[in-house]
């Protein structure tokens, strides 16, 4: 993602601006592997081949990453604009990284350039995205290689419990977040499969990766990448698709983004990650797009490269990516 900040002349990045961009491309690289290898990885890091599976995934992953953001960075110098190096931001949850962002340093000089900035990201990420799926889904494993097991008590719940069982609009909002499991049964996430993933599906296995598959870590870092542009590329403010659809059609630029959002929040509804993307971009000012001069009009190529990202969000797009579903546990091990 880009955001503006304050106007500069173009020029190449200070040393100390070189070195906080790599300091923060290592520890977001050490976030992800150790994430992925802490909660993905099914037994952790104790084992060769856990070593391996997380570093494939946050090699793969970064590498998605790393060419989202070098697409912005080349094509907006190209065009002329002063911009930051991009600047990687790790979280020790979920899949170990916020991605990154790019600060616009000045204004864009026409639309052509707005558009292409903000469709290089995508389009490049999305390309390394689809490679890695087509790397990985051969080896993906059967729902037979779920490893279930039952819910484990949070070290929160003792403290929870008492002020959950007190309100019960607190109590239907934790619900809402996260679903009770019932007794007998263990917890298991399910990956939506964008539709890229059923296409390659069908083509290297016969079939659309079942909803309980196990994916490969290459893999799941594509399936990871194809969730990022299919949100980087929601038409609002300074996402990429909002830089994308202002370019297109300039006038109403905040009307609509402010609608947007608005749908954004409600989508919260179908899965809570919306929700926080529209907060995160009303309380950041995110929401409020780039003004590009009116002419000259578009080129034929930005018409083109519009459209191409226009597929890309059609093909990485899932309105809820991640739900949470419980199956039978299985009985616990005899012990002798």
């Amino acid at each position: 993602m880009a955001e503006v900040g304050e106007a500069a002349a173009p020029s190449g990045p200070a040393p100390s601006e070189l070195r906080w961009s790599v300091g923060l491309f290592v520890a977001t690289s050490v976030s992800v592997f150790l994430t992925y290898g802490g909660f993905w990885g099914g037994e952790g890091l104790d084992d060769h081949e856990a070593v391996l599976g997380a570093a494939a995934f946050a090699v793969t992953l970064m590498g998605i990453l790393l060419a989202h953001e070098l697409g912005h960075y080349v094509v907006a110098r190209r065009h002329g604009f002063a911009l930051s190096l991009p600047q990687f931001i790790p979280f020790p949850a979920a899949f170990g990284t916020f991605g990154a962002i790019i600060e616009l340093r000045s204004e864009p000089r026409d639309r052509d350039g707005l558009l292409e900035m903000g469709a290089a990201g995508p389009l490049a990420g999305a390309l390394c995205s689809f490679v890695a799926l087509a790397v990985g889904l051969p080896s993906t494993r059967p729902p037979e290689a779920l490893q279930l097991s039952p819910p484990e008590p949070s070290l929160w719940e003792p403290w929870l419990t008492p002020i959950l069982a007190a309100s019960p609009r607190l109590q239907a909002l934790s619900d809402w977040l996260s679903p009770p499991v019932p007794d007998g049964e263990a917890p298991v996430l399910i990956f939506a499969n964008p539709l890229i993933m059923d296409l390659l599906g069908g083509l290297l296995l016969g079939a659309p990766p079942d909803r309980l598959a196990v994916l490969s870590p290459v893999a799941m870092a594509g399936w990871v990448g194809c969730l990022l542009t299919g949100i980087n590329l929601v038409p609002i403010g300074q996402l990429d698709g909002g830089h994308i659809l202002t370019a297109l059609w300039p006038s109403g630029e905040r009307r609509r983004s402010s609608l947007l959002v608005g749908l954004a929040l409600l989508g919260g509804i179908l899965w809570s990650g919306w929700l926080f993307w529209g907060l995160l971009l009303a309380l950041t000012g995110a929401w409020r797009g780039i003004s590009p001069p009116q002419t000259p009009p578009l080129s034929t190529r930005a018409k083109v490269i519009a459209a191409l990202a226009a597929l890309v969000f059609f093909l990485t797009f899932m309105p809820r990516p991640v739900e949470m579903d419980s199956l039978p546990a299985p009985p616990p091990a005899e012990t002798r």
